[in-house]
């Protein structure tokens, strides 16, 4: 009765630990050098990024909106003293945008027209800017 209990505890030890080891393998998310990446779940994504002077940086990836949506862009960069524009590239690679300055951005860019909506950065100063932030719709 005591081999039968202790196997019995021992076995249901086994199982446990099998369910509780899962696999994990790591992934390369490195973009391009032109690129940034933005997580978009449930409407919303967080982004950071090194946009050279006076380059414009995009998403990698695209998202689809449709007419009269809100799409709500609160971000930070460094140096502050620097221009930059934050804003969408639609399909006909028209890039909607606000301009920021002093450092920080948190304006809402109306969606006039269905279809597919990149994010961009374009840093119109001479300096290289460090940029983080928050984009939800």
């Amino acid at each position: 009765m005591k081999l039968k209990r202790a196997l019995g505890v021992a076995l249901a030890c086994a199982v446990m630990v099998n369910c509780f080891c899962l696999p994990v393998t790591a992934a390369n998310t490195q973009a391009e050098p032109a690129a940034f990446s933005i997580d978009m779940q449930r409407a919303s994504g967080k982004f950071s990024m090194t946009v050279s002077a006076n380059k414009l940086r995009r998403a990698n990836s695209s998202f689809s909106l449709d007419a009269g949506e809100v799409v709500t862009i609160n971000a930070s960069y460094a140096p502050s003293s620097a221009s930059v524009d934050f804003g969408l590239i639609d399909s006909d690679n028209v890039f909607h945008f606000v301009t920021a300055t002093n450092g920080s951005v948190n304006q809402g860019i109306e969606i006039e027209k269905r279809g597919q909506y990149t994010l961009a950065v374009r840093n119109n100063s001479s300096s290289e800017i460090e940029v983080s932030g928050f984009v939800s719709y």
